[in-house]
């Protein structure tokens, strides 16, 4: 429940009252909308009008775009959802998805506009995105003001490691860490297309984006490393197992464009 002296009252999972965390909520499911809509349409011809349907590489990273979008969207529903009754935690998490919401919009505008991949009619993509990710650090911005509660960090956060769920979010941190590092200087995205299919101007455009979602679910961790109790830490390892699980079946479909190291063995 509430801390005393604070009169807002939580309402139910949304109720937009001004103590409901609806600016998460809203951060974590636009992810979530998006990252079905990668799964569930060929977005080339809707998108890019010149053509008349995706390549395979270009499948295989919108896949891989929708998988992390999801991931960034699940881990920050449950944590939201989680401590949907502790406004300090709230809105440390608020922080954590304003720093990713900006490091979208910068990426956005260093990735470039989308006329540079055929012609002016995509620059729409390239404005909506910017005013996606604008509208994204106002909402979620929103909640952070001077006279917001903030939880305190974990004084024990790097004690108490061993066989236990803190143990493995640590361990999926590094591991998050490691391959931002390799998706960005040492790993190139040819690397999970089978042999002979070549990158286009859209699956790098996409690819862009890839390491910005990586760089979220590095956040998010952090989040509940430092901030978060062993329920909350249970429920991340939870979360990574069973979106782990969907990573594993999500390629089946285009399985044979997807280079034999990373096909249904490493990408998850």
């Amino acid at each position: 429940s509430p801390k005393q002296g604070d009169n807002r009252t939580m309402g139910g999972i949304i109720d937009f009252s001004t103590s409901c965390p609806w600016q998460m909520y809203t951060f974590s499911f636009l992810h979530i909308l998006i990252s079905l809509v990668f799964y569930a349409v060929d977005l080339c011809p809707f998108a890019f009008p010149k053509s008349n349907s995706c390549s395979e590489s270009d499948l295989v990273m919108q896949r891989i775009t929708a998988l992390s979008t999801l991931y960034v969207g699940v881990l920050f529903l449950v944590l939201t959802y989680h401590n949907k009754n502790s406004s300090g935690k709230i809105n440390r998490l608020c922080t954590y998805a304003v720093c990713g919401a900006t490091a979208f919009l910068v990426s956005v505008i260093f990735a470039g506009n989308a006329s540079s991949f055929g012609g002016i009619e995509r620059s729409w993509m390239h404005i909506g995105d910017m005013i996606c990710s604008l509208l994204l650090i106002c909402i979620v911005g929103s909640r952070i003001d001077l006279a917001t509660e903030w939880a305190n960090a974990n004084e024990d956060a790097m004690q108490g490691l061993g066989i236990n769920c803190k143990s493995l979010i640590l361990l999926f941190l590094i591991i998050c860490a490691v391959k931002l590092f390799g998706l960005t200087d040492v790993v190139g995205p040819t690397y999970f297309l089978a042999d002979g299919l070549v990158m286009t101007d859209v699956s790098i455009w996409m690819w862009n984006f890839t390491s910005v979602l990586l760089f979220d679910i590095i956040l998010v961790l952090m989040y509940s490393l430092y901030f978060e109790d062993n329920q909350g830490h249970e429920f991340v390892v939870m979360t990574v197992t069973a979106m782990s699980l969907v990573a594993a079946v999500s390629f089946i479909s285009i399985k044979e464009f997807m280079s034999a190291i990373v096909s249904g063995k490493m990408l998850w």
